[in-house]
């Protein structure tokens, strides 16, 4: 859970994307969240001037995903469920994840869910309830109204994205020969010396597209590994068994969960790690 050095322009950069994508999402979430609307607000192309070559379309549909959801919430007066992560912030949870996640639910859940607003209405008084059933006392859990909720994903947002970049601008770098196992080569900076951009140590791989190798490892065996971005709680598979498993994750701070068939039902560790440079989270919640 180390907090590197970031340098002042991925910084920059991160507050300039985060406000762009965050006046698009508080325009959908005031105005509805139509279909065509978001298609048109959130592509990874209408943003491509400040991404800048850097892979964003994870982001772009995460708070695409978010303006929809923040848009039903406001329109019932219901609330935006979040996980309070160790480091005080709060990441909001998708509605999904009270239905077993995307993967379960018919057509992917951005579609169900609109299907499910459409004809059936989308009551505050009913969500709140399957929140306080779905989620154990104790557990990090809190409801915040949408516009505290989107405060919250602004700074979250700005904090996620200035390790992409500058993970990113790393990753140019390691990717071309830095002495990283799997690399070498002529270019390979000399050992001792100071980076130019962000001061992080390399990962133990790297692979093609930005991808930095974690190895995660918990306290339980056998465990599938979740993972997803600290300021929108929407979890995607990432490996498994445990302890410890490996894989390649883009730049960026996040937080991971488990289960398996000595964790039945899955647990969020709320710790949050940011890559680079937190390539061994150790998990100890389950």
């Amino acid at each position: 859970m180390a907090e590197w050095d970031l340098d002042p322009e991925s910084v920059k950069r991160a507050e300039t994307l985060s406000s762009r994508l965050m006046d698009d999402l508080h325009r959908v979430s005031e105005q509805g969240s139509e279909r065509e609307m978001r298609r048109e607000l959130f592509s990874e192309q209408r943003y491509s001037e400040w991404a800048d070559g850097t892979p964003i379309s994870d982001v772009v549909t995460n708070v695409g995903q978010m303006a929809m959801e923040f848009a039903m919430l406001r329109r019932s007066g219901g609330d935006v469920p979040c996980l309070k992560l160790n480091d005080g912030q709060l990441a909001p949870i998708s509605l999904a994840e009270f239905f077993g996640g995307g993967a379960l639910l018919p057509f992917g859940s951005e579609n169900w869910l609109q299907l499910f607003d459409r004809y059936f209405g989308f009551p505050g008084h009913f969500w709140r309830e399957i929140f306080r059933r779905s989620w154990p006392k104790g557990d990090g859990f809190v409801a915040t109204k949408v516009g505290e909720a989107e405060g919250a994903i602004k700074r979250s947002l700005s904090g996620f994205l200035s390790y992409r970049f500058a993970g990113m601008r790393k990753w140019a770098e390691w990717i071309q020969g830095a002495g990283i196992r799997g690399f070498g080569g002529p270019n390979a900076p000399a050992r001792g010396k100071r980076p130019t951009t962000a001061s992080f140590p390399p990962p133990p791989a790297v692979g093609a597209g930005g991808g930095l190798q974690v190895q995660v490892s918990c306290l339980t065996p056998r465990l599938r590994i979740h993972i997803s971005p600290a300021y929108f709680v929407s979890w995607v598979y990432f490996g498994s068994p445990t302890t410890p498993v490996s894989n390649y994750v883009l730049p960026g701070r996040y937080i991971f969960a488990g289960e398996g068939p000595m964790l039945p039902k899955r647990k969020r560790d709320l710790a949050v790690f940011c890559i680079p440079a937190d390539y061994h989270p150790a998990l100890t919640r389950f």
